[in-house]
């Protein structure tokens, strides 16, 4: 709460504010549990308002302004608001708040300071918030990528493996020797290579995040693999911490294609997979010591590619793709650490 000298400019202006917001009919007037955590919210803002410009504010905040504001952002997104409307009661709140402080405002405080004030202490909510607000959104889209995951695998195991070895089985039952025709033979090489495929695909599927942290997930993940491939080592440097659901969901999907499609594509003799945490940012490195490819010949507009772009851009993530001819490949995705991170 404000200062008590600032209780009654407080209540003045948020008894402008809900007038405005049920006048142009806001959702977040329309509720008395997110009316109340609005009220708590100007509250927090003017009180910060009034610091900065010298006024009387309460000794203790309740909250801090990140972990408010993330907060406020993860209650709207989960009761379905849209950001629009936060944004427009933001702007109403700045035009009500500066009228009247303004028309109330000591001699020795300029408009200019005011304005600076309110702004400041508005972005310093609204920012927060909407990290907040993206984190559910994102979590939602790990969930259904999570679902559709497991229901493709569901299709690949049961439907498209079952069909090829229905294929196989009925060559067998049938007396067909493989060694007696080369292409019959090559044939039945393909069936079996296809087999293995679409069961390796759909276990892959499977594999998610869910209640572990990203490295552990991608060590889970490794120790699952067979022995059909090149031998995969994870390795960590720095201490791992907890990113948020939507951000390890999709990192982890770009890691395990790209380790998947190392397995297949590179002869490679190893692959490694390096995760690098520090306070600022996590970089997990895929290497492996394979053929490798002429940079020229990276497509950028190669489905995988594009896919794994798309996926790293959703996160705010940057990736990179180092090739060499002869001397391996180099898949490098980092993630920013983000506001809410612990």
């Amino acid at each position: 709460m404000i200062g008590d000298d600032g209780v009654a400019l407080r209540d003045r202006i948020l008894e402008t504010l809900f007038e405005r917001l049920r006048a142009a009919e806001s959702t977040l007037v329309a509720d008395a549990e997110v009316k109340e955590q609005l009220a708590t919210q100007v509250d927090w803002i003017l009180d910060r308002t009034f610091d900065t410009l010298g006024r009387p504010a309460s000794a203790e905040r309740l909250v801090t302004p990140a972990r408010h504001g993330s907060g406020v952002g993860e209650t709207r997104a989960r009761q379905n608001i849209h950001p629009v409307d936060s944004l427009s009661a933001a702007t109403e709140l700045f035009d009500v708040a500066f009228s009247i402080i303004s028309a109330d405002h000591d001699a020795d405080i300029s408009l200019g300071d005011l304005a600076r004030a309110l702004n400041s202490a508005i972005m310093a909510a609204v920012v927060p918030a909407s990290v907040g607000y993206v984190n559910v959104l994102l979590e939602r889209l790990a969930v259904a990528h999570s679902e559709e995951r497991l229901g493709i695998s569901r299709e690949l195991h049961d439907r498209v493996a079952h069909s090829i070895a229905a294929g196989l089985q009925r060559f067998e039952l049938g007396g067909i020797d493989d060694g007696s025709d080369p292409r019959l033979r090559e044939g039945l090489q393909l069936f079996g290579a296809a087999l293995d495929e679409t069961r390796a695909i759909a276990l892959d599927l499977r594999h998610a995040v869910g209640d572990k942290r990203l490295d552990e997930a991608l060590r889970d993940y490794v120790d699952d693999l067979d022995d059909s491939g090149p031998p995969v080592l994870t390795t960590v440097e720095g201490t791992p911490y907890r990113l948020s659901t939507g951000v390890q969901e999709e990192a982890f999907i770009i890691i395990r294609e790209a380790v998947h499609n190392a397995r297949r594509h590179s002869h490679a003799g190893m692959i490694r997979v390096h995760s690098h945490w520090d306070r600022r940012s996590l970089t997990i490195a895929v290497s492996d010591n394979g053929h490798g490819f002429a940079h020229e010949t990276v497509r950028s507009g190669a489905l995988g590619l594009i896919v794994a772009q798309e996926r790293a851009e959703l996160i705010g993530a940057e990736l990179d793709i180092v090739p060499g001819l002869g001397t391996g490949t180099t898949l490098s995705l980092t993630i920013p650490r983000g506001p809410g991170t612990p």
